[in-house]
């Protein structure tokens, strides 16, 4: 009988460019991984890899059993999902998949509430930019995601419902030059921005900006992570452009300051998606429920 685990480790290591890197995924140590390979090709009495330099490269075997492996771990996904439906809501796992706004947003909210009332849940977060969860949420490895559904729009397997708008501001380091000033100044086009957001409606407003000012408009530097940027416009003269909600917390903590001046960019859409006529969990929907209050 094939042991889940070694199917588990073998796609790991099929899926990431070192065995190292499949060996932090899996919270193993590397001779541990390799040892599960080894003992995986013993028990089929065939090679899943072959060794070439430094690099494994699958053997014919190898890669049919990581085809059918995935959609082997997914089924079992499935039937542990229906034994947690029975369980209720007091133990179980939920996947959730937040983009930059959500995650320092509304999720910390969320989970200082979920929590401590249900300890035996166990939560997994993923974070990052609607197009690189989604593909997540279709493969069911997300049982839902909190973020801006523009690149999701139109897609016949999900649902969605906006939870919030948040405009756009600017904010920068407290004793940056523009810090005071109350109009957007000239000079504030010498300085790079920076943001997160990768929603199409944002580039289009940059292109729109480009055409109408005859120049280039647009973040210098893009990234899910609003500490980096931040930390950056702590040493520097970079200007933070993302929802107000954000940065707001930046200036409350007295790292940043929101400007006073309109980015009359369009406002963020935080909102919940999820596919269509997927059953989830109790633990699953409360969570669910909490993102929407």
């Amino acid at each position: 009988m094939i042991d889940l685990r070694h199917v588990r480790h073998l796609l790991a290591v099929a899926s990431h460019p070192t065995l190292q890197a499949a060996a932090d995924a899996l919270h193993l140590t590397q001779p541990a991984l390799t040892k599960s390979i080894a003992r995986f090709e013993e028990e089929l009495g065939a090679k899943l890899f072959d060794r070439r330099g430094h690099r494994l490269v699958l053997t014919e075997l190898g890669e049919r059993l990581v085809e059918r492996g995935g959609d082997l771990l997914r089924h079992v996904g499935e039937l542990e999902e229906e034994v947690a439906l029975w369980k209720g809501l007091g133990t179980g796992a939920v996947a959730i998949g937040v983009d930059p706004e959500a995650e320092l947003g509304r999720l910390p909210a969320v989970l200082e509430t979920f929590v401590p009332a249900h300890p035996d849940v166990r939560i997994t977060v993923r974070s990052g930019h609607t197009e690189a969860l989604l593909p997540a949420l279709l493969r069911r490895e997300l049982h839902f995601v909190v973020a801006d559904a523009e690149v999701a729009e139109g897609h016949d397997g999900l649902e969605m419902r906006v939870l919030s708008a948040d405009p756009l501001v600017a904010a920068l380091r407290p004793d940056h030059p523009l810090a005071r000033k109350r109009r957007p100044p000239a000079e504030a086009s010498a300085c790079p921005f920076i943001g997160a957001s990768t929603a199409p409606r944002f580039k289009r407003w940059t292109t729109d900006q480009a055409r109408e000012h005859g120049r280039a408009v647009g973040p210098s530097l893009v990234c899910n992570n609003y500490e980096v940027l931040a930390r950056l416009a702590e040493c520097s003269d970079a200007i933070v452009i993302g929802p107000r909600q954000v940065l707001a917390g930046y200036e409350r903590a007295g790292r940043l300051k929101v400007v006073s001046w309109p980015t009359e960019g369009p406002d963020t859409q935080l909102s919940l998606i999820r596919s269509k006529g997927r059953n989830l969990s109790p633990a699953a929907e409360k969570l669910i429920a909490l993102f929407e209050t």
